[in-house]
């Protein structure tokens, strides 16, 4: 799943479009991104690029 506003993405394999369409599974991947981009956040890095 990619955050195509700045790159950042959480690498996870699904063998179907069901699989990552589950609430929980979903929910994860949110949670991964959101906590991805606030330790961008804490280190005053601006420009997340994923990288």
């Amino acid at each position: 799943m990619t955050n195509n506003n700045n790159g950042v993405s959480v690498d996870k394999d699904f063998s179907t479009l069901d699989e990552m369409a589950a609430p929980a599974t979903a929910a994860e991947m949110v949670k991964e991104l959101i906590n991805i981009v606030r330790g961008y956040d804490e280190d005053d890095d601006h420009n997340v690029c994923g990288w």
